[in-house]
């Protein structure tokens, strides 16, 4: 049987194996892998209740937060394309990469609502946006969606080709290029981390790097394959 090179595999068999251990610090907020994964899936019902379908890109504009981490295993498993942006840009860059990918829904962290405000008009393809922290007008509340949701979702048919992210570069030369990563792209680097960087389930992972550079270096998924915990730091 040929089974499809994915980073979402790393999930399922951690889930199996640590549910109880340590995933997810983020301030006072602590998550086992259960819970972690558990809301990751109630994400993934909340986004098709949007809507949202196989092929659909998400875009997030995030610092490094329990839902940014999130969002790497809730969108992909229903066959959606995960777009996380570099939230140092400007307002006129988050409009065209959101724009420039097909972005459906937005998903943004308290610091950026006004800069997404800013531009709504030069975004007319959004369907959705989504205040991950924060909360005012026209924006759709993150936990209170996540509360709503029966934690039911299809789950996409996923061939290890399919893409999984887009992640822009900076636009050193003309605009930022969309570099498109696909599902055994994602496994294989993984794989090839955890040869380079060996670690266990006693290890806590302190996230300096960005989680939208590059998907984190993979680590984003690294981390749970090795069933380890993910410290999220906001700044560093």
């Amino acid at each position: 049987m040929e089974t499809p090179l994915s980073p979402l595999e790393f999930a399922r068999r951690t889930r199996k194996l640590y549910p109880e251990r340590d995933a997810v610090v983020d301030g006072d907020l602590r998550l086992n892998y259960k819970e972690f994964l558990d809301r990751c899936d109630g994400w993934s019902s909340a986004l098709q209740a949007l809507g949202v379908r196989e092929g659909d890109r998400v875009a997030y504009i995030a610092p490094n937060t329990h839902a940014q981490l999130e969002s790497f295993y809730a969108v992909p498993q229903i066959g959606a394309v995960l777009v996380p942006i570099n939230y140092r840009l400007t307002a006129d860059d988050f409009a065209y990469l959101i724009q420039h990918s097909g972005a459906r829904i937005v998903c943004a962290h308290s610091e950026y609502l006004d800069a997404v405000d800013s531009i709504r008009s030069d975004i007319p393809d959004v369907s959705a946006f989504v205040a991950l922290e924060g909360s005012r007008s026209g924006w759709l509340d993150y936990e209170t969606l996540l509360a709503n949701a029966t934690g039911q979702f299809q789950p996409a048919t996923t061939l290890e080709g399919d893409l999984l992210t887009i992640n822009y570069t900076s636009g050193t030369t003309s605009r930022p290029k969309g570099v498109m990563i696909t599902h055994r792209n994602a496994y294989t680097n993984v794989v090839g981390t955890l040869l380079h960087h060996p670690m266990t389930v006693a290890d806590r992972y302190l996230w300096t790097l960005p989680m939208f550079h590059a998907n984190g270096w993979t680590f984003v998924w690294t981390v749970t394959a090795a069933g380890a915990a993910h410290i999220c730091l906001r700044k560093v």
